[in-house]
């Protein structure tokens, strides 16, 4: 049951998104709408990682699927594309059902390691593929016609929108029976498996949420730059971000992804500003990475909520 603090959650972001669409230059709405689909992005991957237990590093995979099946289809069709956004997700999340039943016979670090190979096989087709025009790129134009106004105002409102959402649907889930099998799996496979969870139909439920919100999150992104490219949309950087951001923010938690997204980009930004390169940027969050998985292996947080409790 949704509480009324839930839906007054909702309702806040819904004006706090479009006021922000009006009032906010280009860039910085560029940059939260980035921010936005990271943490979309994230999340999903804190799901089937920090609450699932399968660590994967292919969902790159499907924010490249969820993009290019938003411009294939936008292009192709005269249908909305904002319509043609809304059933991406459950497009990919039921195309994402066969790929799980094959990957869940490995495990563990087969399983990861697995999910980036599947990743690498779907870009390299993507490049052989003749109306995905491979390195060329696609141009989004609905209906073969450019996009009028500018898009990021309403993929800003979605995007926030959403971000609030998923929130309140995951402390909505985690209140339910199947979210009480799902904290117990995160604490427990074993022990949850032994209470009478069905841990491979859970795996699988949560496997094809992530990819279907991967690919919503991904298609909200190319919304904003206009344009695709394979080696782009499937970039390994992606879940790398969400990795980085999960595990900086904290695993298994609703809020650690929200916190690691903060301070990602707002290092990112600030070391640009400072006129430092990309791969100074990413060298230091690494290192960063490293530093909290020692001193707090669940992230930055639960040691905070830790600290708080106490004073």
């Amino acid at each position: 049951m949704i509480r009324r603090m839930e839906i007054l959650a909702l309702a806040v972001a819904l004006a706090c998104g479009l006021a922000g669409a009006r009032l906010l230059d280009a860039g910085l709405l560029f940059l939260a709408c980035e921010v936005l689909t990271l943490f979309l992005m994230a999340q999903m991957w804190n799901l089937l990682a920090g609450y699932g237990g399968q660590v994967s590093l292919g969902h790159q995979v499907f924010v490249g699927l969820g993009a290019y099946a938003l411009f294939l289809t936008a292009n192709a069709t005269t249908l909305p594309m904002w319509l043609v956004l809304a059933g991406v997700p459950f497009v990919v999340a039921l195309a994402a059902i066969p790929l799980g039943m094959v990957m869940f016979h490995l495990k563990a670090a087969y399983f990861a390691v697995g999910m980036w190979v599947v990743a690498e096989i779907v870009q390299q087709l993507a490049y052989k593929m003749p109306f995905v025009r491979g390195t060329a790129g696609l141009v989004l134009r609905p209906g073969g016609q450019s996009v009028q106004g500018y898009p990021e105002q309403v993929v800003f409102v979605v995007a926030l929108v959403a971000a609030v959402g998923l929130m309140v649907a995951l402390r909505v889930f985690l209140r339910t029976r199947a979210g009480l099998a799902t904290l117990a799996l995160r604490d427990n496979e074993g022990a949850a498996r032994a209470a009478g969870v069905n841990v491979q139909r859970l795996h699988l439920i949560l496997f094809c949420v992530t990819a279907g919100g991967c690919a919503g999150a991904g298609a909200l992104y190319y919304i904003t730059t206009l344009y695709v490219t394979p080696n782009d949309a499937f970039q390994l950087n992606w879940v790398v971000a969400m990795m980085v951001v999960t595990v900086i923010g904290g695993t298994g938690t609703l809020a650690g992804p929200a916190l690691g997204c903060a301070i990602l980009i707002g290092l990112r930004e600030g070391m640009t500003a400072a006129g430092f390169s990309g791969d100074q940027y990413w060298i230091v969050m690494g290192l960063l990475s490293v530093t909290v998985l020692l001193v707090s292996p669940r992230g930055l947080w639960p040691a905070l909520a830790g600290i708080f409790r106490k004073g």
